[in-house]
């Protein structure tokens, strides 16, 4: 997975993730939120099958500053036992139809996420291919523990051990804060 691919998707990830996240205990907006992708990354699949990203969105629709963590995998057909955690199908120009999922419910996602924790896994760039990401960053004492997603993450020195994550705000300055904390 290595591979980040330029081309379409129908519907988008945002259109997907706009229709799902009113439908969140999390989601404080009002209405159907107007999302910008502002940050995140990625996390490999040893495999090379599945898709793993970390999104990072700002929601336009009011004048809030809140920030959604959406981590979504990505598949070629369903996760069984995960119906719950589908936000729908795409049509990938490329790989064709894929099954798009709220991370938290694939098992995938958790071993990766708890490989990043033991510094077995490197996180990449969210959209450049076969690129590290060294903004990630590691905190505290994760070895061992499982990881639990910060869904409105805060910019800021952290309060908890766990991922350090990046976004950008409304003027293109990076922020940095707490998007993955240990259980």
């Amino acid at each position: 997975m290595g591979i980040v691919y330029n081309t379409s998707m129908s519907p988008t990830k945002n259109e997907l993730v706009s229709a799902w996240l009113p439908k969140q205990k999390f989601y404080t907006g009002n209405g159907t939120p107007k999302l910008e992708h502002i940050g995140g990354f990625r996390l490999e699949d040893p495999r090379g099958e599945v898709g793993v990203e970390l999104r990072m969105y700002a929601d336009h629709s009011d004048t809030s500053d809140v920030v959604y963590h959406v981590p979504l995998t990505y598949r070629d057909a369903p996760l069984p036992g995960a119906q719950k955690y589908l936000l729908g199908t795409s049509e990938h120009a490329i790989l064709g139809k894929r099954y798009i999922y709220d991370a938290e419910g694939d098992p995938l996602f958790t071993a990766q996420a708890r490989a990043l924790l033991a510094g077995n896994s490197t996180p990449q760039h969210h959209s450049e291919s076969f690129t590290d990401d060294p903004r990630i960053i590691v905190h505290g004492q994760t070895a061992g523990k499982d990881a639990l997603i910060i869904r409105k993450p805060v910019s800021g020195a952290p309060t908890a051990d766990g991922i350090i994550g990046y976004w950008e705000n409304a003027l293109g300055q990076e922020l940095r804060g707490l998007v993955l904390r240990t259980a």
